[in-house]
């Protein structure tokens, strides 16, 4: 699995027909309402397998282990309450 971490912007983002240009069926969560989100809200985790679907090209791809880095970082834990 490789994870990346857009800006949560795109999730509102759709294309010129209207369609929503985060597609769900190409990552592993399933709506926007299931996101990981970082503590002031601006990225979003996304995870996927294989190559990285059209909306998420170009951004910074992580392994599990590199991913578990970021996540315990004070931008996604507060670790004041841990």
């Amino acid at each position: 699995m490789i994870y990346t971490t857009p800006l949560t912007s795109l999730l509102e983002e759709v294309d010129e027909e209207g369609n929503p240009v985060v597609d769900f069926s190409q990552i592993v969560e399933n709506s926007a309402a299931t996101v990981r989100r970082s503590l002031d809200g601006t990225k979003f985790i996304a995870k996927f397998y294989g190559e990285a679907p059209s909306f998420l090209e170009g951004l910074d791809q992580y392994t599990h282990e590199e991913m578990l880095t970021i996540v315990r970082g004070s931008d996604w834990t507060n670790n004041s309450e841990i």
